[in-house]
């Protein structure tokens, strides 16, 4: 979570006060209870299987991991990527750009996978923290840190300033306290701190005070939306609404099979329960005797157009396609599935400006910290271009068409970032640049060794 402080609460980030903590860690478990709320609507933990009665039937349908999921899948099933922005390097006057040291850290970090976990975590919370620190080889890496324990203290600025983050947890020692950890990260220091207890929270720092190498606060928070909402918050409602219209549907249904049997102008003898629930089958009633059900009648279409309605409407208002709808594909186009999926576009390319304001951050960070361990040199995170790969069926005819007839109009790494199968553009135009040069090369000594030919061959028969 963020939190904004004065200048004035805290004027020296060296020297926090213990109130500071206190304050700090009381706000993050006062704002837990929202985000351990959206999290058991993730995980399938609906209030509908929690509904009071025994011969209740108790479902949920879990749209808010589908909206999460599928939204997530759509702007991150393919692995961010970074082009060198080479042009506006050369502009600047600096030389040639290299990101391989950087990209080797994001490769041995495995950050796809923690680039997935900061979206579920955006989409499923309105926004996450990620924290930057050092492995033990002395390389930058990154954790995703769940908001419940992190938080980013910003300054009260319209600019909002980073001034500090705290991540925290409650921890529990051999003999059974339980106690508040706190490590707290500033633009040069990273310091720990523990309380003596729960209750008072008194916090006093122990170890010595560690230094690292970012720059600035290596904490970089994650909003999903202006509003720092989830995906699905705004539909919880409607998923609500429509367990407990599928629950009630299923109650009835049973209640439909285990219907009462009443019998008029019969008493049924002792033993004669039992008799009929085995053969399915009672003689010696009266001619004038009946026997009926007494059963609850529903409208089944009703309660189906009732159900769908519910569906639309959470598709609706999360702007995601529902993807099992027979009429979503069909025989349409290309362009007619483009229309249908523009509204999750704008949903996701929001999303992605957002996200590539992080990333860009963390480029920054990662580059400052490898340029002072001289292993490359500090990079302008407008010297990136950070690439999202919409994950969607590929057309690829239509592709390698498109690229072939843009050969001369667009420069060729553009070009080859539009295909599908390349995962560094920059990697493989240089690829190409080589294999052009190692051709050419080749061909003059052909021609070299075939003008050396002639001249022997024609001095030989001058001779004769």
């Amino acid at each position: 979570m963020i939190v904004y402080l004065d200048r004035s609460e805290v004027p020296d980030v060296e020297e926090i006060s213990p109130e500071v903590l206190r304050y700090l860690v009381t706000k993050a478990e006062q704002a837990a209870g929202r985000y351990s709320r959206l999290e058991d609507y993730y995980r399938g933990e609906h209030p509908s299987l929690r509904r009071p009665g025994r011969d209740e039937v108790k479902v949920a349908v879990n749209y808010a991991r589908y909206v999460v999921d599928v939204g997530l899948g759509y702007y991150l099933g393919e692995s961010v990527k970074y082009d060198a922005n080479e042009r506006r390097h050369r502009d600047h006057g600096r030389k040639p750009l290299d990101l391989r040291p950087l990209l080797d850290c994001y490769d041995a970090g495995d950050l796809a996978q923690v680039d997935l976990e900061i979206g579920r975590q955006m989409g499923t919370f309105g926004d996450c923290v990620e924290l930057c620190y050092a492995s033990k080889e002395g390389r930058p890496r990154s954790a995703c840190i769940d908001p419940r324990n992190a938080v980013l203290v910003c300054d009260a600025t319209v600019e909002h300033e980073k001034r500090f983050a705290l991540v925290w947890e409650r921890r529990e020692k051999v003999t059974g306290e339980r106690y508040y950890a706190v490590t707290v990260y500033t633009d040069r220091t990273v310091k720990q701190y523990q309380s003596d207890d729960l209750k008072t929270a008194v916090f006093h720092q122990v170890g010595e005070t560690g230094v690292h190498y970012f720059g600035e606060v290596p904490v970089i928070a994650y909003e999903n939306n202006s509003l720092r909402q989830g995906d699905f918050e705004q539909i919880i409602p409607l998923m609500d609404a429509y367990n407990a219209l599928m629950s009630d549907r299923l109650t009835d249904k049973r209640k439909f099979v285990d219907a009462l049997l009443v019998f008029f102008g019969m008493t049924l003898r002792e033993g004669d329960e039992g008799r009929l629930a085995r053969e399915k089958f009672l003689d010696g009633a009266p001619l004038d005797a009946r026997a009926e059900y007494i059963q609850k009648t529903f409208d089944e279409a009703g309660v189906q157009v009732l159900a769908d309605a519910l569906v639309r409407e959470m598709h609706k208002m999360t702007l995601t396609v529902d993807m099992s709808d027979e009429k979503f594909a069909g025989n349409s186009s290309g362009q007619a599935l483009k229309l249908k999926l523009f509204t999750m576009s704008l949903m996701v390319r929001n999303k992605m400006r957002r996200m590539e304001q992080g990333l860009r951050e963390r480029l920054r960070l990662y580059s400052r910290w490898l340029s002072v361990m001289g292993q490359m040199d500090e990079v302008d995170g407008r010297d990136v271009d950070v690439v999202f790969t919409v994950n969607l069926p590929v057309d690829e005819g239509s592709v390698l068409d498109l690229v072939t007839r843009l050969q001369g109009i667009v420069d060729e790494q553009t070009l080859l970032a539009q295909l599908w199968f390349i995962r560094d553009p920059a990697e493989a135009l240089e690829n190409i640049r080589r294999e052009r040069r190692e051709q050419a090369e080749a061909a003059r000594q052909r021609g070299g060794e075939s003008d050396v030919g002639r001249d022997g061959t024609a001095g030989a028969d001058g001779g004769a």
